[in-house]
């Protein structure tokens, strides 16, 4: 399910993988009329394991969000399949629409490549 500001992701388990529930709520930060930040608040349920993190990234590189999350959820020890975060494009499609809009993203504008790499 998708509305501006909040994704949920939710799954049955089933013979070959547990269940889960993912969500993520963002919103981003800063003086208009560039935002500077986009800010994230993640909550995972899998099994008996619970994750709530929150972060943040710089505008410029704010849509490679999906893999801070793969990294967070690594880092709790919950095994991530590619189709568990990257399957769902019609949720995450809206999403990356909305957070280019409320951060005034423009196509071609310039990313700092070592921002992202290290906060990617």
């Amino acid at each position: 399910m998708f509305r501006p500001g909040h994704v949920e992701i939710s799954r049955l388990p089933t013979d070959v993988r547990p269940g889960y529930r993912l969500t993520l709520d963002y919103h981003v930060e800063g003086a208009e009329p560039r935002p500077e930040w986009a800010c994230f608040h993640l909550c995972v349920e899998a099994g008996q394991m619970h994750i709530d993190e929150r972060f943040r990234i710089h505008r410029d590189v704010a849509c490679n969000f999906l893999q801070r999350v793969r990294q967070c959820l690594r880092a709790h020890g919950v095994q991530v399949r590619q189709d568990i975060l990257f399957g769902f494009h019609g949720l995450y499609d809206p999403l990356y629409a909305d957070l280019r809009e409320q951060l005034h993203l423009q196509p071609g504008e310039a990313v700092d490549l070592d921002r992202f790499l290290r906060e990617g």
